[in-house]
């Protein structure tokens, strides 16, 4: 099978891929995305456009919702709804949620994993855990599943 991408999907890819290590880098220092990391991504939607990718940033609907019903401290935030938005606008609506339900499994084993651990050494303590990094790693996974010809 022979793999062919045009160059500004390769400048895409380079750029997307960059911005996903720093925001994912940026949230485990600091528990926060800067929205310069989410403007850069969404304008990266522009490089390889399709009119259908703009309800991509409708992916990040689900994280709204979450974030109005549940509000507590050290919920999801503001700017891992921007980063679902803007990834979404990078892959379209069905790869988004695609790189949604991947992130937030690998989001959910991880927070287990660690809750498991912390209570087989006894802490009590309640962690938070960055969600940017699991959203990143969806995000491109599965834009590489897209440049593999896997996803529409």
């Amino acid at each position: 099978m022979e793999i062919r991408i045009s160059l500004l999907q390769a400048v895409q890819a380079v750029f997307f891929f960059s911005l996903l290590i720093a925001v994912s880098a940026w949230d485990l220092r600091y528990r926060i995305i800067p929205d310069r990391f989410q403007a850069g991504i969404a304008l990266l939607s522009f490089l390889n456009f399709a009119p259908r990718q703009l309800f991509g940033a409708l992916g990040a609907v689900p994280y709204l919702i979450v974030a109005l019903f549940c509000k507590r401290e050290g919920g999801i935030g503001g700017g891992d709804i921007k980063l679902a938005g803007a990834t979404g606008l990078v892959l379209g609506l069905p790869a988004s949620l695609t790189a949604s339900c991947l992130g937030l499994t690998g989001f959910v084993m991880y927070g287990c994993m660690v809750c498991l651990w912390n209570r087989f050494k006894g802490k009590r303590d309640k962690e938070a855990f960055p969600v940017g990094p699991f959203l990143a790693g969806g995000a491109a996974a599965v834009y590489c599943m897209r440049l593999g010809g896997w996803m529409i």
